[in-house]
């Protein structure tokens, strides 16, 4: 089975992490790829992030490294106001496959979504991925302007951030938690990444995750193996667990041979020979 990976990071100076430098440990492009040596991973959709300054230039450093490694696919973070349909030619130009924006508020995906709707038609017609971080409540102001993103794959990541548990939380806790995200299971270019399990356990290093797992049982029952994409999260992840824990998110373990090869590049995969 090749693997695709869905969600993760590089970046120039490598991410700071809970200790101020990088938990992978050295270069990370070199040490990814490594890894993805190790584990089978073909392709890899990273998600530009410049949201703070220490960040700044992340577009343009994923832009040099996609000119120069086939593998990877980037797709460049945008503020919650976008960009206008000038700034969008000038990304499919540099080879970004989309866009990535972080939504942790209402009052930012109203934004965003305000803007979606006036660039539904080119972002349609290069069939952009839409990568999206954004929290329930965020997420249940979006319905209408994803709707409109018909022809682009739209993933939300770490199975919509629906936050930290201190205990594995009833299926019914779940669902509510959850219900802006799983009502856009109609849309059948919505997917949702099963990325960033660390981010609903409380601890975050407390693998294999228990907490998520109510939260994985309702995306696969609502979104289907089909709609479902593993992301590694690295190098943030690799804060919390080893790069081979992310490879087995606790609530995958029942999926049948081809449903895994879905989830773990096959949908991927198709959705890039979409574009």
């Amino acid at each position: 089975m090749e693997r695709a990976d869905a969600h993760l990071h590089l970046f120039a100076d490598g991410y700071p992490g809970r200790y101020g430098r990088s938990p992978a440990g050295g270069d990370e492009l070199a040490v990814y790829r490594t890894l993805r040596h190790e584990h089978g991973i073909g392709r890899a959709l990273v998600i530009g992030y410049e949201g703070a300054p220490e960040f700044a230039g992340n577009n343009a450093h994923l832009a040099a490294l996609a000119a120069a490694h086939d593998w990877i696919t980037p797709v460049a973070y945008v503020p919650v106001t976008g960009t206008d349909r000038a700034g969008l030619d000038r990304l499919w130009a540099a080879g970004f496959a989309g866009v990535a924006a972080y939504l942790p508020d209402p009052d930012a995906a109203d934004a965003f979504a305000g803007w979606a709707r006036t660039v539904a038609g080119p972002l349609n017609d290069a069939r952009a991925v839409v990568s999206l971080n954004a929290t329930p409540e965020a997420t249940g102001r979006l319905g209408r302007a994803l709707a409109a993103l018909d022809g682009c794959p739209v993933l939300f990541s770490h199975l919509g951030l629906p936050g930290r548990q201190r205990a594995v939380p009833a299926d019914q806790a779940a669902a509510g938690r959850l219900a802006p995200l799983t009502d856009l299971a109609h849309l059948p270019h919505v997917g949702v990444k099963v990325s960033g399990l660390y981010a609903v356990s409380d601890p975050a290093e407390a693998y294999p995750h228990d907490a998520a797992r109510p939260f994985v049982d309702l995306l696969l029952h609502r979104f289907g193996a089909r709609r479902l994409y593993w992301g590694s999260d690295f190098s943030p992840s690799l804060d919390h667990v080893s790069f081979a824990q992310t490879l087995r998110p606790v609530g995958l373990d029942g999926l049948s041979a081809a449903e895994a090869a879905d989830v773990f590049g096959g949908n991927l995969h198709r959705a890039l020979r979409a574009r």
